[in-house]
């Protein structure tokens, strides 16, 4: 085991061992770069089209269901709601006729 001493580096700001701040973003990649995986990625979904095609359509048949499911529920709301209101109406038509009942008797 070597126990060398190493002197620290220094920066621009003088200080021992810091380093330079980045600013939290990564680098851009170059435009070969996204070129390439372009056509890479371009490549890939041809050759694998066959296979994500069942895959794919699974998934819109899913969508699908839910979709119907959705309306169906949506449905059974509103139709609950028009009852409420319906009902609500009756009472205070209801309300109004006692009121008007008990003011022509009084």
């Amino acid at each position: 085991m070597s126990h060398e001493l190493q002197e620290p580096s220094s920066t621009d700001n003088g200080h021992p061992q810091s380093k330079p701040k980045s600013n939290g973003r990564a680098t851009k990649p170059s435009r070969k770069s996204a070129y390439f995986w372009g056509a890479a990625s371009g490549v890939a979904l041809t050759l694998f089209a066959p296979l994500l095609r069942p895959a794919a359509r699974g998934a819109v048949k899913g969508g699908i269901r839910v979709g119907r499911y959705a309306k169906k529920l949506a449905s059974n709301v509103k139709e609950e709601f028009e009852d409420i209101a319906v009902e609500a109406q009756a009472e205070l038509d209801r309300e109004e006729q006692i009121g008007n009942d008990n003011s022509s008797k009084a």
